[in-house]
């Protein structure tokens, strides 16, 4: 499967969207109620992006260290946006609740985006620096599509759905990202999705249990079929059944996928500004370390959380700046 060409449909709706205008959602609207901005729970915490940052993910943490300390601090505002808008979908409320809260922060954003006060100073600075360097409010709205689509879960029929919900739940941010340090040409923007949705997949593979423990099951259905695996089956691994052979297949299946997005993804890393890239070939190591605990845990995805020590994250990060470091002084040679 050619990476690239199965996220075109998503893609395809971003770049359909004009870059600045406001994106109307009526099927949000519907749900928007008495619920203020300031009744969403947990925006004490967006205070402090970086101590979010921290509190959240510390291999994002770790990559970020790469960068000085304001493009460190713009990061860890875009991190915090990103996260308090997954978070408001994995709480204990209901459905509905949760719809009325991310109707109320992606207005709330929207207003921000368009110059307005919209009482969050970080909703404030993030969607400013936004509108200021005309990165398109398409992601920022993409990425809520994507965890409305949480609310109402509906298994994928295949990859190319499940690339729709991995362009909009992690894409974008990669595309958001590298637009905020002034990079727009097309085709470091594919990579930068790549980057993202492999991020997004392998996310997605470590936390199977988890996730199926809220009623979600994001193993597209072709990808069961193909090695007989079946839902049923997966759910008996979390009362002690064995790992088979054939959930371990289509592990590795899908490892292959994101491995090869991992790949597209490095042939832009070292065209990337200094600072940016190094963060991002750190990010992109680490995270892809996570398919090789994967595979030291057993395959066992539903009962074990798979991730990167830190003094992996140390050896992986080395080989990561070192090969950067290399392939510039290549591109250097050849001009």
């Amino acid at each position: 499967m050619n990476p690239a060409s199965s996220r075109s449909t998503a893609e395809s709706e971003t770049a359909g969207n004009s870059r600045l205008a406001p994106i109307r959602d009526d099927a949000m609207a519907e749900v928007v109620g008495p619920l203020t901005v300031r009744e969403l729970p947990g925006l004490d915490g967006l205070s402090d992006p970086a101590a979010y940052l921290a509190s959240h993910s510390r291999s994002f943490r770790f990559a970020a260290a790469m960068m000085a300390r304001s493009d460190r601090a713009r990061i860890a505002r875009v991190y915090a946006w990103c996260r308090y808008t997954d978070n408001l979908v994995d709480g204990d409320d209901s459905a509905e609740a949760a719809e009325r809260m991310l109707a109320s922060w992606l207005q709330c954003s929207w207003n921000a985006y368009d110059g307005r006060d919209c009482g969050i100073e970080l909703v404030n600075r993030v969607m400013g620096e936004m509108a200021e360097r005309e990165i398109p409010f398409a992601y920022p709205h993409d990425l809520v599509r994507a965890m409305r689509s949480d609310l109402n879960f509906t298994p994928y029929a295949d990859l190319d759905a499940l690339r729709v919900y991995t362009y909009r739940a992690a894409g974008v941010v990669g595309r958001w990202l590298t637009e905020l340090h002034g990079e727009r040409d097309p085709w470091m923007l594919a990579r930068a999705t790549a980057l993202g949705e492999a991020m997004q997949l392998t996310n997605i593979l470590r936390d199977v249990g988890e996730d199926l423990e809220r009623g979600r099951m994001y193993l597209p259905e072709t990808e069961l079929n193909r090695f007989g695996v079946r839902v049923s089956d997966i759910d008996a691994l979390r009362r002690g059944s064995r790992i088979t052979p054939e959930y371990r297949a289509l592990m590795e299946r899908l490892m292959d996928i994101a491995d090869a997005d991992y790949r597209l993804a490095g042939e832009a890393i070292p065209r990337l500004p200094r600072q940016f890239g190094r963060a991002a070939a750190v990010a992109s190591v680490v995270y892809q370390g996570i398919h090789g605990a994967i595979r030291r845990n057993g395959y066992d995805t539903v009962r074990m959380r798979a991730y990167t020590t830190t003094p992996r994250k140390v050896v992986l990060a080395a080989s990561a700046l070192l090969a950067i470091s290399r392939s510039r002084v290549r591109s250097t040679e050849r001009a």
